[in-house]
C-alpha cells in the first residue's frame, strides 16, 4: 500500500468513527428512539462503509455514492416519517447527508499528498499526465480543481438528494 492509498484509509477510519458517535446521539436524542448508542454507532458505520464501497466501485468518482443518496433520502425518510417532526427530520437528513458524504470529501487528500510529493497540482500539463481530461474547463483539468470539484459535488448533490426526498416524504407521505 503506498503513502496515498494509507493516507486515505486511516482518514477515514479516524473521521468515519470520530463522526459517527456525535451523529448517532443526535439520531437517538430526536428520535427518541430506546435503542442502545451502540446501535446507533454500528448503524453510522454501515452507511460509511457503504459509501465507502461505493466510492471504490466507482474508482474515486462519486458516481455510485451519489446514486445511494436516493437509497438513504428513501430509508431514512420512511424512517424519521413515523418518528420525527418536520423540523428534527430535516436537521436529521442534512446532517446523514453530510456524514456520508465524508468517503468522497476524503479524496481531497490526494492532491495534498500529490503536492507533498513534488507535483504540481495546478498545473494542466500535470493534470494530463495524472489522467486527467484536457477537455475540462481550466481550473477543473488540474488535479486540485478536479479533486475539489468530485468532492464538492458529491457534497452538494448528496445533500440536496437526500434532504430533497425527506422533505417530499414529509409533504406527501403521510398517509403511506
Amino acid at each position: 500500500m503506498d503513502p496515498c492509498e494509507l493516507t486515505l484509509v486511516l482518514a477515514n477510519l479516524i473521521v468515519g468513527t470520530t463522526c459517527a458517535v456525535p451523529l448517532a446521539a443526535f439520531m437517538r436524542k430526536t428520535s427518541g428512539s430506546p435503542r442502545k448508542p451502540l446501535f446507533w454507532v454500528l448503524a453510522m458505520l454501515g452507511v460509511y462503509l457503504a459509501e465507502s464501497v461505493a466510492l471504490l466501485f466507482g474508482m474515486g468518482i462519486p458516481v455510485f455514492t451519489v446514486g445511494l443518496a436516493f437509497v438513504w433520502g428513501i430509508v431514512f425518510g420512511r424512517w424519521m416519517l413515523k418518528r420525527m417532526d418536520t423540523r428534527s427530520a430535516l436537521k436529521t437528513s442534512v446532517l446523514l447527508s453530510l456524514y456520508s458524504s465524508l468517503p468522497s470529501a476524503s479524496f481531497i487528500l490526494v492532491p495534498i499528498m500529490l503536492a507533498m510529493a513534488g507535483r504540481n497540482v495546478l498545473s494542466a500539463a500535470q493534470g494530463q499526465e495524472f489522467g486527467i481530461p484536457a477537455a475540462f474547463p481550466l481550473g477543473l483539468n488540474t488535479i486540485l480543481g478536479f479533486y475539489a470539484a468530485c468532492a464538492g459535488g458529491a457534497l452538494l448533490l448528496k445533500t440536496l438528494i437526500t434532504t430533497g426526498e425527506v422533505r417530499l416524504l414529509f409533504r406527501y407521505g403521510k398517509n403511506p
